[in-house]
């Protein structure tokens, strides 16, 4: 069972392409969605002000999760690259009493969460050994 089962009896949103459910540094609103059709794109501000894609979102995936657990402006932008997008979308309080009658929904959470926390090391790993590889050809 995936986040999508869980909820298939919440509030839907119907977006349509270059729609943008939040920006990146916007105030979270106390809700995390789950996507039942289409694809989206996350991106994040770059040094220059232009927005860097950093994956793609499709069906089943979910995304403002953190913004609902740890109260913190959202820390990228999401938005709409197919032609319309369905989301199903999980309100502080659903996300509370869900979290409190079904334990699986919270490991099913925690497990998407951690595997998403752990291509983000990957990826600063990367960031890292690209770095020293810039200063090391700098110093020749």
């Amino acid at each position: 069972m995936n986040i999508l089962e869980f909820m298939q009896n919440i509030s839907t949103q119907v977006y349509l392409r270059g729609d943008v459910i939040f920006r990146e540094g916007d105030p979270h609103d106390g809700s995390m969605y789950c996507i039942m059709s289409g694809m989206f794109a996350v991106t994040k501000r770059t040094p220059d002000g232009t927005q860097e894609v950093i994956k793609g979102l499709g069906p089943g995936e979910f995304f403002g999760e953190l913004s609902l657990l740890t109260r913190r402006p959202r820390a990228m932008t999401l938005s709409v690259v197919s032609a319309n997008a369905r989301v199903g979308i999980l309100r502080d309080d659903q996300f509370e009493k869900l979290a409190r009658i079904n334990t699986h929904f919270l490991f099913q959470l925690t497990k998407s969460t951690v595997e998403k926390l752990h291509r983000a090391e990957a990826r600063l790993t990367e960031l890292d050994k690209m770095l020293e590889e810039i200063k090391k050809e700098e110093e020749k």
